[in-house]
């Protein structure tokens, strides 16, 4: 066992976590799949979409949701190995750099269709 445990807000904001990516993931299939039923799916339908706020706030909120809760797992596990305080810290600064990079990014590849342009030129 570890001789550092992650805490109470990790484990309860990995439960809220799961409950939003539940309530995404659902919204996500629905919008995508169910609700323009026999529809093809092509990049202009999808770029037509995206120009909504709320699809757009959907595939965000995924985006975000998705991250958080796999990072965090993936801290939680990193962390049932011997670690001493500085590597938890280490594990877990590297984790919120990797976390907010790849929101930087995906915000960066869904934009576009919002604005016309990148947030954030890479």
């Amino acid at each position: 066992m570890s001789r550092y445990r992650s805490g109470l807000w990790p484990w309860l904001l990995q439960r809220v976590s799961a409950l939003l990516l539940l309530f995404f993931i659902v919204a996500h299939l629905w919008i995508e799949h169910f609700m323009h039923l026999g529809a093809p799916i092509t990049f202009h339908s999808v770029a037509v979409r995206l120009l909504h706020w709320t699809y757009a706030g959907i595939d965000y909120g995924l985006l975000v949701v998705v991250v958080y809760h796999g990072l965090n797992g993936l801290r939680s596990i990193i962390l049932d190995a011997a670690l001493t305080p500085r590597q938890v810290r280490a594990v877990t600064g590297g984790l919120w750099i990797l976390g907010v990079v790849t929101v930087i990014f995906g915000i960066n590849v869904l934009s576009p269709f919002l604005w016309g342009r990148p947030w954030f030129i890479v």
